[in-house]
């Protein structure tokens, strides 16, 4: 179940069912599965219709809820902002018309670009070429400075953090964990493992995601978080933190075999970058991102009961932002005339990481394939002749992809029904890679 194991992937397993018994919006969603969250009336009038409600146990996964409530998080579990910019920064425009592109659906099917932004539950959609954007689309309600849940995409924040933290000398990869967090010397998943290799994934962790089992890795994380319901009987950690002191090897594999994407890896990140920084993950986006991409609006991230950030997902941030960000990678960490990331670590992130073990590992896939991709710093990346990138991806439809030998960088926010399926990853990458071809012709 490749990248549906973010810690916001846990809740509609075992509460959404009770929502989906609305005949109404049943047969509102045979007539149209693409739907918006005001087609549907979800949420809309100053008494809400029970069966139309977003609540805390339907808001993080359950469809069709996740269409209003992805713009709307912060109504629903405690967050913590991250300023913007004294001086707010208005990007160019060069328009270009993206109308003709046609794009391959999962069953090979050529369908209109149109078709394409809403057969993939598009909510926002934002293109750069060089240093300008070039196209924008908000549907289902969005629009430039509405913040958006990004999943995964949080992830990568929290991998390019742990670069710069190493770039400015304050840790090195080759580093043990434990020097930096001699807590998790208890930790047999941790505490021979490297910087580097909990950066890259290829620690060896036995985490299991069988969310059935109320005893599984996944779902007592999400009970540690105070995401799905503690079973009676069962002694959990207090806080995330104890709970990543209780993580073992997999005996299957050594430290550095095998690239296996497990979320509570980025929590070890954050910890270590956090540290090193001196700063959480919110200060750090503030005073080394935000502040210098003239950032403006709301910018947020979601914390668990305890007040702790969960650094594999919880960013919530505007398109206009996320834009931003992507033109400065775009740019090998330029923006605005300054050097906001050094071109160093921009340059590590795109060559990637070692692809026998992303090939090893149980992520590979069609749309991902063994040799052809791999995993570097909690980026994706593509190595494919003629069509490299490298990409920051979470559940549900998130993007932030980056092609600098073609000059084009994509914000997509979407709020599709399930956490991700082949074709539906199928289906977005191949319009992704529609519009760079569009716009390198």
């Amino acid at each position: 179940m490749k990248r549906s194991i973010i810690a916001l992937a846990i809740v509609s397993v075992v509460a959404g069912a009770a929502y989906a018994n609305s005949s109404d919006i049943e047969q509102a969603l045979v007539d149209n599965p693409y739907a918006t969250a005001s087609e549907l009336g979800i949420m809309e009038g100053l008494v809400v219709p029970r069966d139309k409600q977003v609540t805390k146990e339907n808001a993080l996964q359950t469809p069709p809820y996740n269409r209003w409530s992805y713009q709307h998080m912060r109504m629903f579990y405690p967050s913590s902002d991250i300023s913007p910019a004294d001086n707010p920064v208005i990007l160019e425009q060069d328009p270009k018309d993206l109308s003709h592109i046609k794009v391959k659906n999962a069953n090979g099917e050529l369908r209109s670009f149109e078709q394409y932004l809403t057969e993939t539950w598009t909510d926002s959609l934002v293109v750069i070429k060089g240093n300008k954007i070039v196209s924008e689309h908000y549907l289902n309600g969005m629009s430039p400075d509405t913040p958006h849940q990004m999943m995964s995409v949080t992830k990568s924040f929290g991998g390019l953090l742990a670069m710069m933290a190493i770039d400015e000398g304050k840790v090195n990869e080759s580093d043990p964990v434990i020097m930096h967090v001699p807590e998790l010397e208890i930790a047999s998943g941790f505490n021979k493992a490297t910087v580097e290799q909990v950066l890259n994934m290829t620690n060896s962790m036995d985490f299991t995601e069988h969310y059935a089992d109320p005893t599984s890795g996944i779902r007592t994380y999400g009970a540690v978080l105070g995401w799905t319901k503690k079973v009676e009987g069962i002694d959990y950690p207090e806080n995330l933190y104890s709970y990543l002191q209780t993580l073992e090897i997999d005996k299957d594999y050594k430290h550095g075999e095998v690239f296996h994407y497990q979320t509570p890896k980025t929590d070890v990140v954050n910890w270590i970058t956090s540290r090193a920084n001196g700063q959480t993950f919110q200060e750090s986006m503030e005073e080394k991102l935000w502040s210098k991409l003239g950032t403006e609006g709301e910018t947020y991230v979601l914390l668990d009961n305890n007040a702790n950030l969960v650094a594999g997902g919880g960013l919530n941030a505007t398109p206009m932002n996320l834009a931003k960000f992507a033109m400065m990678m775009l740019n090998n960490g330029e923006f605005n005339g300054q050097q906001v990331v050094s071109k160093r670590v921009i340059d590590q992130i795109a060559k990637g990481g070692d692809r026998e073990a992303f090939a090893k590992g149980p992520d590979a896939s069609e749309n991902m394939p063994g040799g052809e991709w791999s995993y570097r710093s909690q980026w994706w990346v593509k190595h494919t002749p003629g069509s490299e990138a490298f990409m920051a991806i979470g559940i549900h439809g998130q993007w932030i992809y980056i092609d600098r030998e073609r000059e084009v960088a994509i914000v997509k926010q979407s709020s599709a029904t399930e956490s991700v399926t082949p074709e539906q990853e199928a289906y977005d990458l191949n319009g992704l890679y529609a519009i760079v071809e569009a716009l390198s012709k």
